[in-house]
């Protein structure tokens, strides 16, 4: 691929991922990832984006991953405090494919915006993950941290953080109330 058509791809993915101007480098194919042309999200059992739900109640969602992909954490965190999980699902894939997940927050969950943490391994956690993660939010500049603003890619192997990224993907967020 020549630098002309890379940076065609780019720009095509910054306008679908809807922030305009966002480049990211090209992760090698061999390590998990997911699709910058197809977002983690929370839907309807209709398929249409879901914007809040009720505690208690199942959350469904989707994530596409790329092939190399053979298993996810996902975990429901809070947005203004992402160390706190109310939910997790963990799903092995063959990869290549779009997950259904589904998540079953506590009734006692409290009223907030959710977005999913994700982790994706290869055939091998331990060896190799990439963590899909949310910056610290900043209360005094909340419009450009946390869920406004995009994922940070970790690369991990072997326990030890070999590369952090910014990616153009923003997280999907939903309200539970």
């Amino acid at each position: 691929m020549n630098i002309r058509t890379i940076s065609r791809l780019v720009l095509v993915l910054a306008v679908l991922a809807g922030t305009a101007g966002c480049s990211q480098p090209t992760f090698p194919s061999g390590q998990p990832d997911m699709s910058p042309l197809a977002p983690p999200r929370f839907v309807t059992t209709t398929g249409e984006t879901q914007r809040s739900t009720n505690p208690g109640r199942e959350l469904l969602a989707e994530i596409t991953v790329n092939a190399a992909t053979r298993t996810v954490l996902a975990e429901l965190s809070d947005a203004t405090e992402p160390e706190r999980v109310v939910a997790t699902a963990n799903v092995d894939t063959p990869g290549n494919e779009t997950i259904p997940v589904s998540f079953f927050p506590p009734a006692s969950t409290r009223a907030s915006f959710y977005y999913m943490r994700l982790t994706l391994c290869g055939s091998d956690c331990d060896e190799r993950e990439v963590l899909f993660d949310i910056t610290e939010p900043d209360l005094d500049n909340m419009f450009e941290t946390g869920i406004n603003a995009n994922y940070e890619r970790t690369l991990i192997e072997n326990r030890d953080v070999v590369q952090v990224d910014q990616t153009c993907v923003r997280p999907n967020s939903v309200l539970i109330q």
